[in-house]
């Protein structure tokens, strides 16, 4: 399956063989306005059946479209801690309508 990975950051080795793992390809876009985003700019980059992505706004702004996928941060800074990121887990959500 073909998921838009819809991000600032370039997908990182560990996340493309997580996705690989759940029979995913992710062809990365870059960054995008998680409070207007819609079906029509996902789809007028190609064909896919899902999205990967960060903000939980472009999550349930996509959801009833298509499959949507988060990755689980391992890392969770204290408060005062710099924020980092390491995959843990692909996680695929389906509320298709």
């Amino acid at each position: 399956m073909k998921f838009l990975f819809i991000s600032r950051h370039e997908p990182t080795k560990v996340q493309i063989e997580m996705a690989q793992a759940q029979g995913i390809e992710l062809e990365h876009h870059g960054d995008a306005d998680a409070f207007i985003i819609g079906p029509s700019f996902v789809d007028s980059k190609g064909a896919y059946e899902g999205v990967v992505v960060v903000h939980p706004a472009a999550a349930l702004r996509l959801a009833p479209h298509f499959l949507v996928g988060v990755f689980e941060n391992a890392t969770r800074p204290n408060e005062k801690g710099l924020p980092q990121f390491e995959a843990k887990e692909l996680h695929i959500y389906d509320l298709l309508m």
